[in-house]
């Protein structure tokens, strides 16, 4: 998994086979294009499990989700990890963690089937939600909404969930196969765009009745990850069991605007940078690739 934060560094979060243990690793680099050169990160540290998935809370913190099935924070000060808490409750390997709106909380997705909702203030587990009947492929916290999320599963469900109220999920029509990865469009209350196992993509609105969707296929096998750009929302990145990344434009309908085949292997982890419109991406081949899509999308034309 990668992530840039707002100044423009980058989190790179590893899962590997050490002996006969599967251990986890997190790289800090101020500048991403030492990414993944582990002589040239700005702090770094081993984790005792695997390292499923990775969100900044603030410049400072980080929430991981980890095959052992918890959830951890941990801090970066002085160029050095320190672990806060690490946090303990699900059966099974948590797949997915979202931070809400304003930071107070963090939400983790597993394949034991259930979403979990921590406080960071106090740091316990506040709620427990058991809808799904299948693993928990993936969750996202709304970016305007702080009690709203949305979920889907192997079970074949996009669930918006809305804490406010006494039944708070509700599920999302979505025509597309199985869903595997979710993503909220930024500054958008209700756009929610879904990529599934067959490497289709829908663009889903939640105020419709039928939930009127846009479909498009990006890819030939299944979508792992999906990223809007916060430079330029219309703008979706997709990365995929087929070995590619792509981005998809958005209006006046999806278009394909860039395909990269530069990774040799499963593409797991992308992230945009906020500053710019450069795409990282990262994979089992051990590559971290830089796409700068001005510069690509100006090429084509």
């Amino acid at each position: 998994m990668i992530s840039y934060d707002l100044n423009g560094s980058v989190i790179l979060a590893a899962s590997g086979l050490t002996g006969r243990l599967w251990t986890g690793s997190l790289w800090y680099y101020e500048d991403s294009t030492s990414a993944p050169d582990v002589n040239r990160c700005s702090a770094g540290v081993r984790t005792e499990a695997g390292i499923t998935d990775v969100e900044w809370i603030d410049e400072n913190r980080l929430a991981i989700g980890s095959d052992t099935g918890a959830i951890e924070i941990w801090q970066l000060e002085s160029n050095a990890f320190r672990n806060l808490f690490y946090l303990y409750e699900h059966d099974s390997a948590v797949n997915s963690v979202s931070v809400n709106s304003n930071k107070t909380r963090v939400i983790s997705g597993s394949s034991d089937r259930l979403i979990k909702l921590w406080d960071l203030a106090t740091q316990r587990s506040i709620g427990t939600l058991n809808v799904h009947t299948a693993k928990v492929e993936q969750l996202a916290c709304s970016p305007n909404e702080l009690e709203v999320f949305v979920s889907c599963s192997q079970d074949g469900s996009v669930m918006l969930w809305d804490m406010r109220k006494a039944k708070p999920a509700q599920r999302l029509s979505c025509p597309s196969g199985l869903p595997t990865s979710v993503v909220w469009k930024p500054g958008e209350s209700y756009v929610i765009a879904v990529g599934d196992e067959s490497g289709s993509i829908t663009l889903l609105d939640a105020r419709s009745h039928q939930n009127a969707a846009i479909v498009t296929s990006a890819h030939t096998r299944a979508v792992h990850r999906l990223a809007f750009s916060t430079k330029s929302p219309l703008l979706l990145a997709s990365v995929s069991d087929d070995c590619t990344a792509a981005v998809t434009e958005l209006q006046p309908e999806l278009k394909q605007i860039y395909r990269s085949y530069a990774h040799n292997d499963f593409v797991h982890g992308l992230s945009w940078d906020s500053q710019s419109n450069k795409l990282l991406t990262c994979g089992w081949d051990r590559q971290v690739i830089s796409h700068d899509i001005n510069i690509a999308t100006s090429m084509a034309v």
